[in-house]
């Protein structure tokens, strides 16, 4: 039973990497440039009456892209509390262990969620 799910999620794990890597290899196999400042680019798109606003979309991008890491943080812990839950054989030390690191997990997601709230009423324009 073991070597079945260890192999199960080897597999699944293999899926999601190469499921990444064409994702990421396709996202970016073709260019779209647009203007910002004179300069041709293919990351931000900024108008020339603000200069500001190239610095605002790049900060909007690392936003986005820490979200998605809090957000794949958060279901890899989830899994792995649910799959140490499913395996504690009722020892009450391990659920107290478990269920205080799921807490934990909530907590850092609610913090998290007021830090974006503050930081897209901060950018101009919010989040795109």
């Amino acid at each position: 039973m073991m070597k079945t799910l260890k192999m199960v999620s080897k597999i699944m794990m293999m899926g999601v990497l190469v499921f990444g890597l064409a994702y990421t290899v396709l996202a970016f196999s073709q260019p779209v440039f647009a203007d910002c400042g004179g300069v041709q680019t293919s990351i931000i798109n900024c108008n020339e009456t603000d200069p500001k606003s190239g610095i605002f979309a790049i900060l909007g991008m690392v936003l986005n892209i820490l979200t998605f890491g809090v957000g794949i943080a958060a279901t890899a812990g989830f899994i792995f509390c649910g799959y140490q839950y499913m395996t504690s054989k009722n020892e009450p030390a391990v659920i107290v262990k478990i269920k205080t690191r799921i807490l934990n997990m909530v907590i850092g997601l609610l913090i998290y969620a007021m830090f974006w709230a503050v930081i897209a009423l901060l950018l101009p324009g919010g989040l795109n």
